[in-house]
């Protein structure tokens, strides 16, 4: 099995770096022969010295694309448009297909799947969620047979570090997130991470996996941690919460809910104890029950284990298990992209809200009045000592639909009083961990 890779960054290069360490073990576990036989990067001079011997080594992608004795391309440019472009042309070619891609897949994965399934081909993407667990292969195999409920995880490695420093250290934001690109887990422009939408890619292809539909990316909503203040890490501590970046699908009615959005998790789930950079994903099945995965998201050598565990996937893999494209994203061949289109149904969740008050007689009073009007309750509620003419009221709901808490968010701004904060995050109940 002849292959070829489309990019040398820190992945691709690990990749080869790893292929050639474990040589020796990958070519044991393989049914056929694996050969690296060429690489396209705009910066050839990167891979002199460190590919494999006798490996051809050029920048230009659509020669290696085209190059008939090539059965597999592995995909690791990282660019959304380029990325879609040459991996339609493999699959057109009859190449197999491996990518870490996870913008590409969550934004126009059913077009390429599509694609896939009228070639009989394989597309594998280990590689582009939460790069230590084997989460894909888990949705894909092991629970091939379950109704999945819901998956719940921690999915930015970025995000978690930050909020992670905030919590433990009492670290601000910026702080937080200068650290983290000091130790090399942030880029240099950490937008995709701080803002969400990273995290809401990875969603989507587990939601799409998990529920057999294809995800329009669009559909779905994110919200980043820029905004996160450390008041609300320490009321949430307080109350026995962590606050985390999550990511979640879920069934719910005939619908299904999939968003990203900084929530607080009760401390006894095992997500509040994903620190650091690590991820964590709960998954609920009807047959499996609860189950919980934990490790690394990111890093180059954790990624090519996914990527060279894809490739021995594909060198011990049977053509027919790709006639349908149905094994490739757990759905079938040409399925359209608003598949998913069942509307947004109504979610029961709880709510922290922080409301900045005039320390006053009767403002407690009048949110108290604000919140019974709407039918909403306290579950929990704490009053921080006043700070001048300020105080802090912070009030965890029961479940009640987000429809009824965004209508009743104008009087409670009004309760607060002219230019004060009022501060809203769901509230994590039940994830099955």
């Amino acid at each position: 099995m002849k292959v070829g890779i489309l990019g040398f960054g820190n992945v691709a290069a690990a990749t080869i770096e790893s292929f050639l360490a474990n040589q020796d073990l990958i070519l044991a576990k393989a049914r056929v022969p694996i050969e690296l036989v060429r690489i396209a990067t705009r910066t050839p001079s990167r891979a002199h010295g460190r590919a494999p011997v006798g490996c051809q080594i050029g920048n230009d992608p659509h020669a290696l694309v085209d190059d008939p004795q090539l059965d597999v391309v592995i995909e690791l440019t990282g660019n959304v448009p380029l990325g879609r472009e040459l991996v339609l042309r493999a699959l057109e070619q009859g190449k197999h297909v491996i990518t870490a891609n996870k913008a590409l897949l969550a934004r126009d994965g059913a077009q390429i799947m599509a694609c896939a399934a009228r070639a009989g081909r394989r597309v594998l993407f280990e590689g582009a969620v939460a790069v230590s667990i084997p989460i894909i292969k888990t949705l894909r195999e092991a629970a091939a047979a379950n109704r999945i409920a819901s998956v719940v995880g921690i999915l930015n490695g970025t995000s978690n570090y930050v909020l992670s420093q905030m919590s433990e250290h009492g670290a601000d934001f910026s702080t937080a997130l200068a650290e983290a690109q000091r130790r090399g887990y942030a880029e240099a422009d950490p937008t995709l991470d701080i803002n969400g939408e990273d995290a809401a890619h990875k969603i989507t292809l587990l939601a799409s996996l998990a529920f057999g539909v294809p995800i329009d990316f669009e559909q779905v909503r994110f919200k980043g941690i820029s905004d996160i203040e450390r008041e609300d890490i320490e009321f949430a501590k307080r109350l026995g919460h962590q606050v985390k970046l999550i990511a979640q699908a879920k069934r719910v009615g005939g619908g299904l809910v999939i968003g990203v959005q900084p929530t607080l998790v009760p401390n006894r789930s095992m997500l509040a104890m994903v620190g650091s950079s690590m991820n964590g994903i709960a998954l609920q099945g009807d047959l499996l029950g609860s189950a919980f995965l934990y490790g690394s998201g990111a890093g180059g050598k954790e990624t090519s284990s996914a990527v060279l565990a894809d490739l021995l996937e594909l060198a011990n893999g049977s053509e027919s298990n790709s006639a349908t494209g149905a094994y490739n994203m757990g759905f079938r061949d040409a399925a359209p992209t608003d598949a998913i289109a069942e509307g947004r149904p109504e979610s029961m969740d709880a709510f922290y809200i922080r409301l900045r008050l005039d320390d006053r007689a009767g403002t407690l009073a009048e949110v108290s009045r604000v919140l019974a009007t709407a039918g909403i309750s306290a579950h929990s509620l704490l009053q921080d000592a006043a700070q001048g003419s300020l105080t802090d009221l912070v009030v965890i709901t029961h479940p009640v639909s987000e429809e009824r808490l965004r209508h009743t968010l104008p009087q409670l701004r009004h309760a607060a009083g002219r230019d004060h904060s009022v501060v809203v995050l769901p509230v994590l109940e039940d994830c099955g961990c």
